[in-house]
């Protein structure tokens, strides 16, 4: 018996489709779209009552993921949802691209990640703005965010790494939030209340805890002190350049041309570190796993994950986007626990409780 599963597949969709969009709470209508002969044939009935000129596509989702949008409330919304994509792509980042290591230097591997992370993001950008110039007078503004953001940011946080302890890395950079709260605080004069600043803490206490486990030591020596010196630095680098000096010029430039630009800039410091910090690799030496692990950094944490960061900042502003980082090492354990069969302590999960408990006092308006 021959199936028509065009028709099944149109009376399924007329079904459900409307009710799993109204489900999410967004309503998000593209004018243009492959799919408009199908509404205007009633094929596909329009999501709500009383709209109008405004259709579903098949990318809507995405697309408006990354476009502004007119309305307060719905932007709000959209910034917690982008900022919850971030902490799910980057938490999970950890664990999948250390297996590429063994086969690419750090470095090298970061070189490989932005250079094509940000050739797509100018690529989707050019189809979806029609265009990605930037007017000159802003380029330096993009190039710095770009340079210091991405490029030394990455190159000081895996030198730092590699003179450090993972423990101590790790710690230093979760104070990153901290820094930006008071960098916009102090010098862009931007209102962060005090009770933000108990609940960052709060959420930071919860990280020594995840961070710390029974099995890790917390060393600070002279040893260390490098290391530690790079990492602060490193801090520095992706609080004010890459979170808070993008703020402006996301007011001007979409998430994704602002990000393509930044990743493209950035790969440049990336590559003249290579010859320095990297060693040679033999392409066709390198295992399936490691090529899966490149392609999984490029396109979820590297394109999904940072034009998301991108798009949540626009939409809610730096202090209550970089709150949403303490989150990142709490998703790292589950991830590594449920992937990788990792261990996990009850001082882990109490230290769950603290970040859960200081990131939704931090973002709460009042």
């Amino acid at each position: 018996m021959d199936v028509n599963w065009e028709s099944v597949w149109l009376n399924s969709a007329r079904s459900w489709l409307p009710n799993f969009i109204k489900s999410l709470k967004i309503d998000i209508f593209i004018r243009k779209s492959p799919l408009t002969p199908l509404f205007q044939r009633g094929v596909i009935p329009p999501f709500g009552k009383g709209r109008s000129g405004g259709i579903l596509k098949m990318n809507f989702f995405i697309r408006r993921l990354f476009l502004s949008s007119p309305m307060p409330e719905r932007n709000q919304n959209l910034g917690h949802l982008l900022l919850i994509i971030v902490v799910l792509t980057w938490g999970a980042n950890y664990g999948i691209i250390k297996s590429a290591f063994q086969d690419f230097s750090p470095v090298l591997f970061g070189a490989i990640r932005f250079t094509l992370c940000g050739l797509f993001v100018l690529a989707i950008t050019y189809k979806w703005e029609k265009g990605v110039s930037i007017q000159k007078k802003d380029f330096w503004k993009v190039a710095w965010v770009g340079l210091l953001g991405i490029g030394v940011y990455q190159v000081l946080w895996l030198v730092g790494l590699n003179l450090t302890s993972a423990s101590n890395s790790a710690l230093i950079l979760s104070t990153t939030p901290l820094w930006g709260a008071l960098y916009v605080h102090l010098v862009e004069k931007e209102s962060v209340r005090k009770k933000q600043y108990l609940f960052m803490m709060i959420s930071l206490f919860g990280v020594m805890l995840v961070v710390l486990k029974p099995t890790v030591r917390l060393h600070f020596s002279p040893d260390t002190l490098a290391g530690d010196l790079l990492s602060l630095i490193a801090a520095f680098c992706a609080a004010i350049f890459l979170s808070v000096w993008s703020k402006p010029l996301l007011k001007i430039y979409s998430p994704l041309r602002l990000m393509g630009y930044c990743m493209m800039i950035g790969s440049l410091v990336l590559w003249l570190a290579v010859p320095f910090l990297a060693t040679p690799v033999a392409l066709n030496q390198v295992g399936a796993a490691s090529w899966w692990a490149l392609g999984y950094a490029i396109f979820l944490p590297g394109i999904i994950g940072h034009v998301s960061y991108y798009g949540g900042i626009e939409k809610l502003g730096v202090t209550r986007s970089m709150v949403y980082l303490y989150l990142i090492p709490l998703w790292a354990i589950l991830f590594n626990y449920l992937w990788m069969g990792e261990k996990v302590f009850p001082q882990q999960i109490l230290g769950g409780l603290f970040i859960l408990l200081g990131v939704h006092g931090a973002l709460r308006r009042s």
